[in-house]
């Protein structure tokens, strides 16, 4: 069996529903899966939670009265009296109806009802989880989709006002797969965009530098997702519009005034 196969036999395992061969091919398969144990743990506690959550029912009054009158007739009724007056009732032996054998059956029938319907709760929410973890991955990916589009959006109109120009940073021995685009307006609005950066460790991020003159001169911080790209906007200062070096270092998260950290990025001089 596959994988999915396994954690399709977890609901009927919850409330005991699998056959002696399932159950052990199940138990090899979860002695390997941690995914499936975790699984088959919430399946169990989902099981105990329904089970117990049925509140008990006290009998009506009528069937109360019934069993009342029942004992006082029995204890009414003198079949002999013993020497010294003791009273003795009659033992009659229990006699089995096809009604109560018919009650019988409807007990284990309503037991077998009650675990149908709780191993069909199960699978319904099993449904649920995987239509709900479907639909927040569609969601995410809209919404980055969304983000890219504003994106390319903003950069189109950025390059589209006179006197835009666009210069290419190239990865560096420590992020040679590395690249990225710096886009700016002659007011010095800029839209930088990179690809294939290294995680920033715990703590870390990456920090835009204007070089002019050997005069290196700070800009944003900024965090790549999880694929290495990243987008800041920031202002260029005006002594660095023209002829000036940019570059990507590596610095605490909240940035500094000097760069201390390793290039991963910079243009061309």
């Amino acid at each position: 069996m596959t994988h999915e196969d396994y954690k399709e036999l977890l609901a009927a395992n919850a409330v005991s529903a699998l056959d002696d061969k399932d159950v052990l091919a199940l138990a090899k398969h979860l002695e390997s899966c941690h995914d499936c144990r975790s699984e088959n743990r919430e399946w169990h506690d989902t099981a105990a939670q329904l089970a117990f959550s049925a509140e008990p029912l006290e009998p009506s009054p009528e069937l109360r009265q019934r069993i009342l009158d029942s004992i006082h007739r029995e204890t009414t009724q003198v079949d002999q009296v013993q020497p010294g007056g003791s009273r003795v009732l009659p033992f009659e032996p229990a006699r089995r109806s096809l009604w109560s054998a018919l009650g019988s059956f409807g007990a284990i029938a309503a037991a077998i009802a009650v675990l149908a319907l709780i191993a069909g709760l199960l699978v319904v929410w099993q449904q649920y989880r995987r239509t709900k973890a479907e639909a927040d991955r569609l969601a995410t990916e809209m919404r980055e989709t969304n983000e890219k589009l504003a994106t390319e959006r903003a950069l189109v109109a950025l390059l589209s006002t006179p006197g835009a120009k666009m210069m290419e940073l190239s990865g560096t021995n420590v992020a040679p797969g590395a690249h990225a685009m710096l886009a700016f307006d002659k007011t010095g609005h800029a839209m930088l965009m990179t690809k294939n950066l290294p995680a920033a460790p715990a703590g870390k991020a990456y920090q835009l530098w204007f070089i002019k003159d050997n005069k290196k001169m700070p800009g944003k911080v900024f965090t790549p997702d999880a694929r290495g790209n990243g987008v800041l906007e920031d202002q260029i200062p005006a002594s660095a519009m023209e002829s000036a070096v940019y570059a990507i270092t590596l610095e605490p998260k909240d940035g500094v005034q000097v760069p201390t950290g390793a290039i991963y990025l910079v243009s061309a001089s």
